[in-house]
């Protein structure tokens, strides 16, 4: 036997908010104890559910917030994991849906919707063609309203190789070919140095990478800047057992350090900031009914030298562990 919110207020004597009031956990509440411990035991005991559809109906906040994401893991997955957390400080309970393709992304967005979510925070990079005003509750886009500056990011990084190190022949590696950020801030810092940004070299459905890397460490790159630790840990594992000295032939440079590869240069994604920036957004969207896409508000991350560019931070000066079998990629 199911409860609902309406019986349960009738056998405790008091008003349906009120029942609503108490186990949503709210904040402001002035049920007493006594009656506070019925109303928990009652739906507990009679298996009470929430009609969130028909609160959200009645212009009344569920409390409840959907999530469309690329990955559970990697940079999209930790913001998310963060944004939940922020929000439970603020009543809010966070559910997340891994997208598999685009359709099925704005379908599970609808879900959310018709389920009676107050929000839906989504991926931008998987789904950057939504149109907001398509859907009756605020949308907020990972990457496309809040996120981190990973343009000023890879600029930081190339002008470092530059400034610090000497280098003028530099490649930048990533996942895809295209004008991503990334990509663009690498180029920025080279055409500001007068040097000229070579092609991305991509790793994702290229079977000619390895042939593509040594034609162009045959043409001189002394330095490759690429857009994540995991992918600067495998190009280094590679280098050195062809031979390629680290950071003495060719330096390597990362991002979005999570702290899991201190020996390499790497971009200290600010994820703690950048969800907290996406909670407060979010809100905001939630309490002043917006449902527009807003410009996007990013946060600056740091640049941390290390052994990988060829500088030599002071909390880490094993050079035998830099170079180990275990070091890099098997850990």
């Amino acid at each position: 036997m199911n409860i609902t919110g309406k019986q349960i207020a009738e056998m405790v004597g008091v008003s349906r908010q009120a029942v609503y009031s108490v186990l949503s956990n709210k904040p402001k509440c002035l049920v007493s104890p006594e009656k506070k411990e019925k109303i928990m035991f009652l739906a507990k005991a009679y298996h009470y559910k929430p009609n969130v559809a028909a609160v959200s109906l009645n212009g009344k906040s569920t409390f409840q917030i959907g999530a469309v994401i690329d990955v559970f893991t990697g940079t999209e997955g930790r913001i998310v994991s963060l944004l939940s957390s922020k929000l439970e400080v603020e009543n809010y309970s966070l559910r997340v849906s891994k997208i598999t393709g685009i359709g099925q992304g704005m379908e599970l967005i609808q879900q959310y919707i018709s389920s009676g979510a107050d929000a839906v925070v989504f991926s931008g990079s998987r789904l950057p063609e939504i149109r907001y005003e398509d859907y009756a509750v605020p949308l907020l886009s990972i990457g496309g309203e809040f996120g981190t500056d990973y343009f000023t990011g890879c600029r930081k990084v190339t002008e470092h190789l530059i400034r610090e190190h000497g280098h003028r022949k530099i490649l930048h590696v990533a996942s895809e070919a295209g004008n991503f950020p990334k990509y663009r801030g690498y180029c920025e810092a080279m055409k500001e140095a007068g040097l000229k940004p070579l092609p991305v070299l991509h790793t994702i459905l290229n079977p000619d990478f390895s042939r593509d890397l040594k034609k162009y460490l045959n043409r001189g790159v002394t330095a490759i800047v690429t857009s994540g630790d995991d992918k600067a840990s495998r190009l280094i594992y590679y280098l050195r057992r062809t031979g390629v000295r680290v950071p003495e032939d060719v330096a390597v440079t990362g991002f979005d350090a999570f702290g899991d590869h201190p020996e390499i240069a790497s971009i200290a994604d600010p994820l703690d900031e950048v969800a907290a920036l996406g909670c407060r957004i979010l809100l905001k969207k939630i309490r002043e009914k917006t449902f527009c896409k807003l410009e996007p508000r990013l946060i600056q991350p740091e640049f941390q030298p290390a052994l990988s560019c060829g500088c030599r931070p002071v909390q880490f000066d094993n050079y035998g562990e830099f170079y180990s079998e275990e070091g890099l990629i098997s850990r």
